[in-house]
């Protein structure tokens, strides 16, 4: 089935819609196009983390919750997850509670590409499988500079293409032909799931990340690709100048 064409371009609208529209079958989604590995992913990308136990983090593109919830085993002062999709937050909010995570985690509506807080307020800010929808990406990584304390941390777990000719082919067979047809079924939402694979292949390579990375103001760049490249987390640090 064709891409519609307004997705396919990052339409902030049709993506809020799409992501509103999938948002009870969200978890499931994950778990269909990373094999299941999603969870693991997201206890890597967390740990990066692990020298700022008890601070400060902002969740952008918290979807359902589930980084947040990993977030919470830092023994954070706070975590505030956000998206712009109201049905993806209910969700949040369930999971949030059925963790009973209420006292740490907060849930906001928030625009990545311009956040409402304070400049150097966040030890931490991540994004997980959200950044290859955002309408701006560059404008986006500035914002989370711009929140972030000095010597703060700022994690992006992304899906990417695998460059082993054999695994991305693979790959490939599963996100286009695959994922799809699970994904008519399962959501009855044909865009979204035509959609996905499409934002995978169009996500700039690792060094073009990382660049995007380096024009925003973050230092000390590293880039893991994770299971043959399937996915990729990308560490950026805002370092005091000496």
């Amino acid at each position: 089935m064709p891409i519609k064409k307004n997705i396919k371009q990052r339409d902030p609208s049709a993506i809020r819609k799409m992501f509103d529209g999938i948002a009870p079958t969200y978890d499931l989604l994950n778990r269909l196009i990373s094999f299941g590995l999603d969870s693991k992913w997201r206890k890597r990308a967390v740990n990066f983390f692990r020298e700022k136990y008890n601070g400060n983090f902002l969740d952008i593109a918290a979807g359902s919750g589930d980084v947040s919830i990993e977030l919470s085993r830092l023994q954070p002062d706070s975590i505030i997850a956000t998206d712009f999709s109201m049905n993806m937050l209910l969700e949040c909010k369930k999971k949030i509670n059925r963790h009973d995570k209420n006292n740490i985690i907060h849930c906001a509506t928030v625009d990545a590409l311009k956040l409402p807080f304070r400049s150097e307020i966040f030890d931490g800010t991540i994004v997980a499988f959200g950044i290859r929808n955002f309408e701006d990406r560059l404008l986006s990584l500035k914002e989370m500079y711009r929140v972030l304390r000095w010597n703060g941390i700022s994690v992006i777990l992304e899906l990417t293409h695998p460059r082993s000719p054999i695994i991305s082919t693979l790959y490939s067979f599963h996100a286009k032909i695959l994922l799809p047809m699970i994904g008519r079924i399962i959501s009855r939402h044909d865009s979204a799931y035509s959609y996905l694979p499409h934002s995978i292949e169009s996500f700039p390579n690792q060094n073009e990340f990382l660049e995007l990375m380096r024009q925003a103001g973050f230092t000390d760049l590293k880039a893991y690709p994770l299971t043959f490249g399937a996915a990729t987390i990308f560490v950026g640090k805002k370092i005091t100048e000496e």
